[in-house]
């Protein structure tokens, strides 16, 4: 971005049993429009395999379950002055560091997140927020697409999202890393709220946004229906001894439990989760729960104190091109695409039927975004389920909705140039 400095930064992807996940992140993160950064995967030895193959600039290999651990090794390697995170199974826009990155012009700033879209590639999954004693996210409203600093309330700061999220690498090692009695789920969530609690600005880009796909875990189905919730449990009550006032605990285990419990009742009776399952799991939460209440404190990591070589900035010269599908069969669109994306560009395929389908937005496996709907159907969830306008209109309005995210300059259609 004009006007703007390009500290370097380090990009931490930590990855366990997702390689097709984590290739495709990679193949999103290569697409870029940063000019200082590097990638550095921190993976089990399949995705440690798929890292290499994708030419990632640093891979740790490590498999132990335990992400809070995995991300303070990817801190330690990290060369640049800023460290952003991102999960596997998510892809950034183009633009992403490149918005993040200007929360930084403040020295005060010690934090700065974005916004994570959800499965439909449009809604948000995750936006600004607070976070209280208990762990309880609380949203909070930004009506500005500028950069917002989050002040606290009452007991509540800032907090940020681990899928889209930008630290200094001193502040988090001043903070001691990640902790890692948080093997799994409130793990960012800790390491944010000491940073916000000692004082460190915290600052919401809107623009600065990544699609989070959640895909499968060994946590959860591909819907979201839970599989194995000890962490979630035991992560809670090591926040909650960490956080919570002393006589507030006990009621706060009690909505904890309560609250995971509807959670899980809820899923069994959506129908994929099966009632003998969903009562192993409730049973888990109590055993999960104990077993973090008995979690002692680790010393921080010993960082590694060692000569980095600067990381090398360069050009970015990727066009930002769109193709529009002729409707029906669209295998020669997708398939330009494809080639265009080989060729080095950055490429938007809108996929439009004359229908009032819901729309959505998809980071291909083959490096495109592709938006998918109806000519008249809704596309931001707040618009009619039904407006007429003609393809075109479509794809103007599709077009402004993406200025400033998916490229920084307008995108140019593909046979135009």
């Amino acid at each position: 971005m004009a006007g703007v400095q390009t500290p370097a930064i380090s990009v931490v992807i930590v990855s366990r049993h997702r390689p097709d996940w984590l290739r495709r992140c990679l193949k999103a993160v290569s697409q870029l429009d940063y000019p200082c950064f590097e990638t550095i995967v921190v993976a089990c030895p399949e995705g440690a395999s798929v890292a290499r193959e994708s030419g990632t600039d640093r891979v740790i290999e490590f498999d132990r379950p335990n992400i809070s651990a995995a991300r303070n090794a990817g801190v330690d390697a990290a060369r640049g002055e800023l460290v952003a995170f991102l999960d596997d199974d998510a892809a950034p826009e183009p633009t992403w560091l490149s918005h993040l990155v200007t929360a930084f012009g403040d020295p005060m700033v010690a934090q700065a997140g974005g916004t994570s879209l959800g499965r439909n590639g449009i809604t948000a999954q995750h936006g600004a927020a607070l976070v209280d004693t208990v762990g309880r996210s609380h949203a909070v409203p930004i009506a500005s697409d500028l950069p917002t600093e989050l002040a606290a309330e009452g007991d509540c700061v800032p907090r940020l999202h681990g899928t889209n999220m930008m630290l200094r690498r001193s502040v988090v090692l001043h903070h001691g890393g990640f902790d890692e009695r948080f093997a799994f789920y409130l793990d960012e969530t800790d390491l944010t709220y000491r940073v916000a609690k000692a004082g460190g600005k915290t600052v919401f880009v809107p623009k600065a946004v990544v699609h989070h796909a959640s895909g499968p875990s060994r946590f959860r189905g591909g819907d979201r229906t839970p599989r194995n919730v000890f962490e979630i449990a035991a992560s809670a009550a090591v926040f909650h001894r960490k956080h919570c006032p002393t006589q507030q605990r006990d009621q706060a285990r009690e909505a904890f439990l309560n609250e995971r419990h509807r959670w899980i009742t809820q899923h069994m009776q959506r129908g994929p989760l099966p009632p003998d399952r969903a009562w192993a799991l409730i049973r888990e939460l109590s055993t999960g729960y104990a077993a973090g209440q008995t979690r002692t404190e680790t010393a921080p990591p010993a960082w590694t104190d060692h000569d980095k070589i600067p990381i090398r900035a360069s050009e970015t010269t990727a066009r930002d091109l769109f193709l529009v599908s002729p409707g029906g069969d669209a295998t020669k669109t997708f398939a330009k695409a494809k080639e265009l994306v080989a060729q080095g560009a950055r490429v938007t395929v809108f996929d439009f039927d004359r229908t009032a389908r819901y729309h959505r937005v998809r980071y291909t496996e083959d490096g495109y975004w592709l938006h998918t709907g109806g000519v008249y159907g809704r596309e931001e969830r707040h618009e009619p389920a039904f407006k007429f306008m003609t393809k075109d209109e479509r794809i103007q309005q599709s077009r402004a909705r993406l200025e400033g995210v998916r490229s920084i300059i307008p995108l140019i259609l593909a046979n135009e140039t």
